[in-house]
């Protein structure tokens, strides 16, 4: 049986094999879903115990003068790896995010469908996440809504050259700047939080910008045929306070 991809610049189907199964230590469903992430193994235990978990339902509390995002990125080959659980863009060399004069290094960046936080309780078809982390081990993600609408090119240059195959990484030969991936208005949400994967690591500070980027209708479905669902499930919030500037 062959599924078929939409075909990223126009509504022609496009049919590719259907990936091996992946003998993942946990996943999105069944008896490694995200209810028995913490019985999978001792070092997930903080996705049952922690208190500020991610992701939830992100309703800003207080309105403030946030720091400008001093966000640089460069462009680097378009390399895209499929994990298993989402696809993966690794960060270039030089690119960074500068958080009160600390570098947090870009590690990579992926895909959630359908997205994984709320904003006032709506959801979205997508999410991007950029992970960073600081030479002290401290990590900060930043976060982008993705809402149907048009076409995005810097997606259909990831998507031309990712592969089906888990545990394979497609390479394209232009460059791809990470920086085409944010929408203009890079206004944020600001709380702290966790990775949305195991081992579910809290600490995590987050800055979910408040503008969304758009995908086609194709290339939303283009993703969901190799991963229908690889978003974690809303968690408490807890209390937990979100700055945002609006």
């Amino acid at each position: 049986m062959t599924p078929c991809r939409a075909a990223l610049f126009s509504v022609m189907l496009l049919c590719f094999a259907l990936p091996a199964a992946h003998a993942a230590d946990w996943s999105y469903d069944g008896e490694h879903g995200p209810d028995h992430w913490a019985d999978l193994s001792d070092d997930f235990a903080t996705c049952a115990e922690g208190h500020f978990q991610s992701p939830f339902n992100i309703v800003p509390d207080i309105d403030a003068d946030l720091a400008n995002l001093d966000i640089h990125y460069t462009p680097m080959p378009a390399a895209v790896t499929n994990n298993g659980h989402t696809l993966v863009v690794n960060g270039g060399v030089d690119d960074f995010l500068r958080i009160g004069g600390t570098d947090f290094k870009l590690l990579q960046f992926h895909f959630h469908t359908p997205s994984e936080y709320l904003i006032n309780g709506k959801a979205f078809p997508m999410e991007l996440h950029f992970v960073h982390q600081a030479a002290d081990g401290r990590f900060a993600v930043l976060g982008v809504m993705i809402a149907e609408g048009a076409a995005n090119p810097a997606i259909a240059q990831l998507w031309n050259v990712a592969p089906y195959d888990h545990g394979t990484t497609g390479i394209g030969d232009a460059m791809f700047n990470p920086r085409d991936l944010l929408p203009s208005s890079q206004s944020y949400m600001r709380f702290m939080g966790s990775l949305t994967t195991p081992p579910c690591t809290e600490g995590i500070n987050w800055h979910m910008l408040m503008s969304p980027i758009t995908a086609s209708a194709e290339q939303i479905a283009a993703f969901q045929t190799v991963f229908p669902n690889n978003a974690r499930p809303i968690q408490s919030r807890n209390g937990r306070l979100v700055v945002a500037e609006w």
